[in-house]
């Protein structure tokens, strides 16, 4: 007898057979065994037939791929050197889900050449990622009060740094094997993987989401605003009621927008809110720089009244997080830092920074007012300073 029938003996002795395929339609001829595939039909490929397979015994590797191809136009040839068994139960697969299914527990792979089908050990790849960032460590620092003889003397620092090289060492090395090796070289830009195909592709999925993430940009219209009070016996802006005068004569999609909370207020008519604190008082804009930064990257604002850190977070749906970090130097020191989320275009304001500036006017005096009638009145001010931030996504 030829050795391909007794091999076929053994694996029906070990194993229960069974060609799944669709159900037969009326006068459709039944579906036969594999041990008996009709003659007439076309020969089965990688794809177009569907069989189960159930082994109850652990079978020889090699034995299980002849049993794939037979009846099919399809030839196997197995590499010496590969060993190994199958026990288990397959049910609706065609020959290349078995193949798979079969070899990659294995540490086996194939290739298909024309219709034969090679079956080898599975090789580690080895392949080059682009990594296009600054090669180094960026940090930030800012500090305020540097003079302590200064009676209103107070330091604040902040931190900040972000190794974009070290992070996607750590996020890589998770996705690779234990047979793996990788380097990154900082001043190529360059991430050498070496792994199984399937866990390279796992690195490029990764990087690519890395890639889209840190070389988003924002710009931030940062303005700070300074409004001297008219009325004297206010403490400072009642942005409960500017918040009602906003919403006032507005859509109520632009009522939602303007609504203030614990992280400030969000507004989308900047020029309505700078017209209304104009009526509680004279408005200067001390300063109004265009930041623009990466992703998770800190900017920094800093003028003589206030120094402010900016970094912002885009989220999957397109709002910005900030984290805002306001210090203001003059008279006295005053900080804070901040959370918020804002939609693309918003307006985030930050009130709340009061201080007393000393006015000092030429008036008539009448008889009392010396020569002429004119003297210097001095009278206090109240003054609060108010942060507009605008994030756009570039």
């Amino acid at each position: 007898m030829p050795r391909v029938l007794t091999v076929w003996s053994l694996l029906l002795a070990a194993s229960s057979l069974v060609l799944a395929q669709t159900p037969p339609r009326p006068g459709q001829m039944p579906t036969l065994p594999l041990t008996q595939l009709d003659e007439r039909s076309l020969a089965a490929d990688l794809d177009n037939r569907a069989f189960s397979l159930t082994f109850a015994q652990a079978v020889p590797v090699k034995d299980l791929l002849l049993l794939l191809v037979r009846g099919t136009s399809l030839s196997v040839v197995p590499d010496p050197a590969i060993a190994g068994s199958f026990i288990g139960e397959l049910k609706n697969v065609t020959v290349r889900q078995a193949l798979g299914l079969i070899l990659t527990p294995l540490g086996l792979d194939y290739a298909l050449d024309g219709t034969v089908i090679r079956v080898f050990t599975r090789e580690r790849d080895t392949r080059i990622f682009d990594i296009n960032y600054i090669a180094a460590a960026r940090g930030g620092t800012t500090t305020v009060g540097n003079d302590p003889s200064s009676s209103s003397f107070a330091r604040v620092s902040t931190t900040t740094t972000t190794d974009l090289f070290a992070d996607l060492s750590t996020g890589v090395q998770t996705l690779l094997s234990e047979a793996a090796t990788f380097n990154i070289d900082r001043k190529a830009g360059l991430l050498q993987v070496t792994d199984f195909p399937e866990r390279l592709d796992r690195v490029a999925l990764y990087l690519e989401a890395v890639h889209d993430r840190v070389h988003r940009q924002v710009q931030i219209d940062a303005r700070v605003v300074e409004i001297e009070l008219s009325d004297e016996k206010a403490a400072s802006i009642d942005w409960d009621q500017l918040a009602t005068e906003m919403r006032d004569g507005q859509s109520p999609a632009q009522r939602a927008a303007a609504r203030p909370s614990l992280t400030g207020m969000r507004v989308t008519d900047v020029q309505r809110l700078l017209s209304l604190l104009a009526a509680r008082g004279t408005v200067s804009v001390i300063a109004a720089p265009r930041l623009v930064t990466l992703n998770n990257e800190t900017a920094i604002v800093r003028t003589d009244a206030l120094t402010m850190s900016v970094t912002p977070q885009i989220a999957p749906d397109s709002a910005v997080m900030l984290s805002v970090s306001p210090i203001l130097k003059a008279p006295v020191a005053v900080e804070a830092d901040t959370l918020a989320r804002v939609a693309d275009g918003e307006t985030l304001i930050i009130p709340g920074f009061t201080r007393e500036r000393e006015v000092r006017e030429r008036k008539n005096l009448g008889a009392s007012g010396g020569w002429f009638g004119r003297g210097t009145v001095v009278t206090r001010k109240r003054v609060e300073v108010v942060i507009l931030l605008t994030p756009k996504i570039l």
